[in-house]
């Protein structure tokens, strides 16, 4: 569940910039950031996730496809 956002986050909905998002299972934050070239993730080890395939709709929510694994750690740093 350090994937999952109780939301129906399209990419359109995600703010321009840098933004903390929480999951439901992961104590800590993550950060998303959109910009012109797209949106990408840091996760809790610092590492980017790019999205490659957005707002595919699915029976429970929106799906994203990311190019990495998401793993817990500190927070990133979100700016």
């Amino acid at each position: 569940m350090y994937h999952a956002d109780d939301r129906n986050l399209t990419t359109e909905a995600i703010p321009t910039g840098s933004n903390y998002i929480k999951t439901i299972l992961a104590p800590k934050r993550l950060c998303i950031t959109k910009g012109a070239d797209g949106v990408t993730i840091a996760d809790g080890t610092g590492e980017m996730a790019t999205v490659g395939a957005a707002n595919i709709k699915a029976a429970k929510g929106v799906i994203h496809v990311i190019d990495k694994v998401l793993l817990p750690g500190t927070r990133p740093t979100c700016h």
